[in-house]
């Protein structure tokens, strides 16, 4: 819901930071009007900024997904989430070699019985 939110502030930004710009384009034609155009243009493209600003997440939102998506926990200590994911790494390994072990020891008993050992 949030990032809608955001994505609609930032759209509202972004058509009044036209707007703006259009405005400036149209006030630095005029050349008695220039000094008046020049600032009003960096006025629409800081709006710019500011609407990229609203897509994009914070560092903090980026962690947080970071390790919902690692399966970490929320907060603690960072030295605990490395021992966290070498645990769960290393259960991953032996469930691996498990899985290959079997799958090689079925071929080897499959061509034991084809060359009559």
């Amino acid at each position: 819901m949030m990032k809608i939110l955001r994505g609609l502030g930032a759209a509202v930004i972004w058509l009044l930071a036209t707007v703006v710009i259009i405005v400036a384009a149209v006030l630095c034609v005029t050349l008695l009007l220039l000094p008046l155009g020049l600032p009003l243009m960096a006025l629409g493209l800081r709006l710019y900024g500011y609407g990229v600003q609203l897509l994009v997440p914070s560092g903090h939102e980026v962690k947080r997904g970071m390790r919902k998506r690692l399966g970490l926990r929320a907060h603690g200590s960072v030295q605990g989430d490395v021992k966290r994911a070498g645990k769960r790494g290393k259960k991953s390994g032996r469930k691996l070699k498990k899985r290959a072990g079997k799958t090689a020891h079925r071929g080897r008993k499959r061509l034991a019985g084809v060359f009559g050992g």
